[in-house]
């Protein structure tokens, strides 16, 4: 299948699924989130792939959402009905997922890329991989799961940090917290992040796919619930007058003036 933003290849049971708008940061934009729940769709139905790695093409993971291709296309932001919502679908692909996926994190994740690296079930950065979500500091709330995620990985004092502040952290500072699993030096990310998932595609794929489907039920949450509540809030605060002023500030490179409206 032909995809513009996601690159897709299959070796020795690992699918590597790759962020591909480099010149973008790999922001959310263009046909990114369509290629990725695509991709996904297509590893997760694929009996021959044992594990997954996500990763990304350049310097950056990815960097949120494309402010720059949001104010190009001008014009105003238009609400959208749930059932038109994709972002509500990235998510929901990962966390029922019975293979294993694994974030190969290999510079800036910040936003909803931090918040789809934090979906995976293990995160491989390297030592200039810096993330943080930053909807605080624009004015929204997370919309990939975030709320739901992090405290469960982080727990809720390093959730409450990252989720409050709007702050970006250091790779050492995410390793702290249990955001990123392991920290490598760049030159050695791909290697360490193969070897990993080696690990597990040497084992027999349906145990740990059971295993992972046991481990997902015995947490139960009403995902849909939170994620389709999520969206409502979102979507009120898309047109606030903070949530303005922040895309305006980042955009005009200044510190925002939030007024709480």
């Amino acid at each position: 299948m032909q995809r513009k933003d996601v690159l897709y290849e299959k070796s020795e049971h690992i699918a590597f699924v790759t962020l591909n708008r480099p010149e973008r940061m790999n922001a959310l934009g263009g046909t990114l989130e369509r290629d990725l729940n695509e991709a996904l769709r297509e590893a997760q139905s694929d009996a021959d792939v044992r594990v997954v790695i996500l990763a990304a093409s350049g310097k950056a993971f990815c960097a949120g959402l494309d402010v720059k291709e949001r104010s190009e296309r001008g014009g105003p932001v238009k609400r959208v009905g749930m059932d038109r919502y994709r972002g509500l679908e990235t998510p929901r692909i990962i966390l029922g997922m019975d293979t294993p996926i694994i974030a190969e994190v290999n510079g800036p994740a910040v936003g909803w890329g931090f918040e789809l690296a934090m979906l995976c079930d293990y995160r491989i950065a390297a030592e200039e991989a810096r993330g943080g979500d930053i909807h605080a500091k624009r004015g929204l709330v997370p919309d990939a799961a975030a709320p739901l995620v992090l405290p469960r990985v982080l727990g809720w004092s390093n959730a409450s940090k990252v989720l409050f502040t709007g702050d970006t952290f250091t790779a050492a500072e995410l390793k702290e917290m249990g955001a990123w699993n392991e920290v490598v030096p760049q030159a050695e990310l791909r290697k360490a992040t193969l070897a990993f998932a080696k690990r597990i595609a040497c084992n027999a794929p349906l145990a740990v796919k059971m295993t992972k489907r046991m481990m997902r039920l015995s947490m139960p949450a009403p995902l849909d619930d939170m994620l389709d509540f999520s969206w409502l809030i979102a979507n009120d605060l898309l047109f606030s007058e903070d949530s303005l002023e922040g895309f305006r500030a980042f955009t005009e490179k200044r510190e925002p003036k939030f007024k709480g409206r």
